[in-house]
C-alpha cells in the first residue's frame, strides 16, 4: 500500500480556490481545520500574535501526493515569503470505518486534464 497524506497549511483567503481546485481535479476526500499559529509572520494587533489559517488533510495514493502538492503551491503562490507549509507523509494503514477494512489506493482519484485557470 502506498497511501500518503497531504497536509497544507494556508492562509484563509487562499481556501475558497484550493477547495474548487481539488474538487475539480477530482479529490473529493480532504478535512479542513481552522488553525492558529505564528510562522513568518506574527499578527502584531493580537495579543497572543497568532495568525488564523485552514489546514487541509487530504489522503491519497503515492502516485497523485507530489501533484495535489504542485495543485496546492500554484493556487496559492502569490510571490511572497511565508505563505504556508505543505507536508507530504506516508501512512502505514488507512481504514475505512462503514466498510470496516483496509482503504485501496484505487480509491483516490486526480484528474491531470483539468484547466486550472
Amino acid at each position: 500500500m502506498s497511501i500518503k497524506k497531504v497536509t497544507a497549511i494556508i492562509g484563509e483567503l487562499m481556501l475558497d480556490n484550493v477547495e474548487q481546485a481539488l474538487m475539480d481535479h477530482g479529490v473529493t476526500g480532504f478535512t479542513i481545520h481552522p488553525v492558529k499559529g505564528r510562522g513568518y509572520y506574527a499578527n502584531l494587533y493580537s495579543e497572543d500574535g497568532l495568525v488564523s489559517h485552514s489546514q487541509i488533510e487530504i489522503f491519497t495514493n503515492g502516485e497523485y501526493a507530489k501533484k495535489i502538492v504542485n495543485l496546492i503551491m500554484k493556487i496559492t503562490n502569490i510571490g511572497v515569503d511565508g505563505q504556508g507549509l505543505i507536508a507530504v507523509t506516508s501512512v502505514d494503514e488507512l481504514y475505512g470505518i462503514g466498510k470496516k477494512s483496509l482503504v485501496n489506493e484505487s480509491q483516490f482519484n486526480f484528474f491531470d486534464n483539468v484547466s486550472d485557470a
